[in-house]
């Protein structure tokens, strides 16, 4: 059992044992029908002891249920208490009943015993329910000699509702199961990417494969001094606006979202599904969010803020993709020194005009260079060779240089 699928069976755990609660007051609210009778006086014995014996069960029942609703086996000890009370209040007195008014009302009490197990969220309670109902009709049949005909259309009628029911649960679950997992890969898949990875979970099992990915950093300048000059609700609702922005066009790309860090993003484009143009898409996803970056600041300024100015760092590498983590717990995410470099190149964006800076690998896989040129090499910070580095022009930023 996956992370996923052990989150959903505590989910449905949980819903269950509130299910569990409703149904025991709803079944101890049949106390109203049993007080009156203790008011007659001609009450005969036989009644009054039937009576004596559902009181006590009901209040035994509710009791019950606070004190182990949350346990796996309670759902099926109440089920068969259930349906020994049912068979019991039944036959207690079947002389007075007729062979179908016999019928009539345990079928109307297995429906009950049914219906009250799928409310349970379980679709073995579900079989297991019919089971017992169909075991109690069995008992009235053979004790009353009931028609087989008779016998065997009830029995066919609540066997179809046991199957829809143990069909229904059995959907939900699979149904809890993928919406789940869809709403977890939404946080860093685009739409499209999402569908196709649902339909193969094996693409993000735990482990990774080495595979061709070209890494984005996006990074805010002078965030810190400006954290420390502003209310924390406004910058939380600065960083809020800002990702959602950049989160949006790394989507329109079919890139990837890695992760935040901060102020900070990481975005991958060719993990967990590779295309020959990820490196287009990388740059073309940069130069947008410098465009989008730049109507962020037009309505920064409009509303009496300061301008942001950030910086993108572009590599293409071959490293290890896959997740990390437990079975519990694990995120998606791109490991070695391509990442690395991908890092350096944003910080080097603060000794450069131009605010995205590619690597020469990235350079070389571009089918569309986007008037990207030569920055000549640079020394970056953990490589003992310097490095052929590429700036790609993109919108102004309102030459924001001072912090916000």
């Amino acid at each position: 059992m996956d992370a996923t699928d052990d989150f959903i069976q505590r989910t449905l755990q949980h819903e269950a044992t509130r299910n569990e609660k409703i149904l025991a007051w709803l079944r101890f609210g049949l106390v109203l029908t049993i007080v009156p009778d203790f008011f007659q006086q001609d009450l005969p014995a036989s009644l009054w002891w039937l009576d004596i014996v559902c009181l006590v069960y009901l209040i035994a029942a509710l009791l019950a249920t606070y004190r182990w609703a949350s346990r796996y086996w309670f759902k099926y000890i109440i089920v068969t208490a259930d349906a020994a009370v049912i068979l019991y209040v039944t036959v207690w007195d079947m002389e007075s009943w007729s062979g179908e008014a016999l019928l009539m009302a345990m079928a109307l009490f297995g429906a009950f015993l049914i219906v009250t197990a799928s409310i349970r969220l379980s679709k073995w309670a579900v079989a297991y329910a019919t089971g017992l109902v169909m075991a109690d009709l069995v008992v009235v049949g053979v004790w009353l000699a009931v028609p087989f005909g008779d016998a065997f259309g009830t029995a066919a009628v609540l066997l179809l509702l046991g199957v829809l029911s143990y069909f229904v649960m059995m959907r939900l679950t699979v149904l809890m199961a993928d919406v789940t997992r869809k709403e977890h890969l939404a946080r860093f898949l685009p739409p499209e990417l999402v569908e196709r990875i649902a339909q193969d979970p094996a693409l993000l099992q735990l482990g990774g494969r080495r595979q061709s990915v070209t890494i984005l950093f996006a990074d805010i300048r002078g965030f810190t001094p400006m954290a420390e000059s502003h209310r924390p609700e406004e910058v939380i609702g600065f960083l809020n606006d800002y990702l959602r922005v950049t989160t949006e066009v790394i989507f329109r790309h079919r890139g990837t979202l890695d992760k935040f860090m901060g102020d900070c993003l990481m975005a991958l484009f060719g993990a967990p599904m590779s295309h020959p143009d990820d490196a287009d898409r990388a740059v073309q996803a940069a130069v947008e969010i410098m465009e989008e970056v730049a109507e962020f600041n037009r309505r920064r300024v409009s509303n009496g803020f300061c301008p942001v100015e950030i910086g993108v760092g572009i590599n293409t590498a071959d490293v290890i993709a896959g997740n990390v983590g437990t079975d519990r717990r694990m995120d998606y995410t791109v490991i070695g020194d391509g990442v690395n470099l991908a890092a350096r190149l944003e910080k080097l964006t603060k000794e450069y005009d131009t605010k995205i800076i590619i690597s020469q690998s990235t350079f070389e896989r571009l089918t569309d260079r986007r008037g990207a040129v030569s920055c000549g090499v640079a020394k970056v910070r953990g490589r003992d060779a310097p490095v052929e580095i590429y700036g790609v022009p993109h919108a102004p930023l309102m030459g924001a240089d001072a912090p916000g």
